[in-house]
């Protein structure tokens, strides 16, 4: 169950392209489990993984998108206090994570194809995904599995693919379908990455 602000604009972080990742985000979360969610937005994804039975973190830009996923986590019966919200930069909290050896059992990668942080620090899909791997890689639980996903037009599949191989040479990578209702243009990137 997901709260729907039909003043807040079109989109309500609730990306029907997504719902099978988010079905095998709360398959592959199971209690004991850590996850991190990304660029996080109305917190769909770490809903999931909390109904999965992971602890779960969310991390996003806006104070107001936490509070969402807030909201989001207390609709389906879900105690907010037991879970972990961090406001800020992604790549920040990923470095600040690595250097106090905080790791996670699956982290969610699926940034918007543009964004600028809070010091007007400039990010790009086509240019600093791969960047974003490597550094969310450092929070990675051996064993544990990344979901890396966009849909930047601008980047085609195997781009897409080679920027994540380079990141975690050696890691399993698994490409997975779009929804069959969506025919049309192939957009949505999406790879699974599993520690071998």
């Amino acid at each position: 169950r997901f709260k729907i602000d039909m003043a807040a604009g079109y989109s309500q972080g609730i990306f029907l392209d997504q719902r099978d990742h988010r079905r095998r985000v709360r398959e592959r979360s199971v209690p004991g489990m850590r996850v991190l969610n990304t660029f996080a937005y109305t917190g769909a994804f770490s809903v999931y993984a909390a109904l999965g039975g992971a602890q779960t973190t969310t991390l996003d830009l806006a104070q107001p998108c936490l509070d969402w996923a807030r909201e989001n986590f207390i609709l389906n019966g879900i105690d907010p206090s037991a879970q972990y919200f961090c406001k800020g930069d992604v790549r920040r909290w990923l470095e600040r994570f690595a250097r106090q050896g905080r790791t996670f059992h699956g982290i969610i990668l699926d940034p918007p194809t543009f964004s600028r942080d809070d010091r007007g620090k400039v990010f790009r899909v086509e240019s600093h995904y791969g960047e974003l791997v490597a550094l969310a890689r450092e929070c990675l639980e051996p064993g544990g599995w990344m979901l890396c996903t966009s849909n930047c037009r601008k980047l085609g599949h195997e781009d897409f693919r080679r920027m994540v191989a380079q990141a975690v040479p050696g890691f399993r990578l698994t490409r997975d379908p779009m929804p069959p209702d969506f025919s049309g243009e192939d957009y949505l990137k999406r790879l699974w990455i599993d520690w071998k």
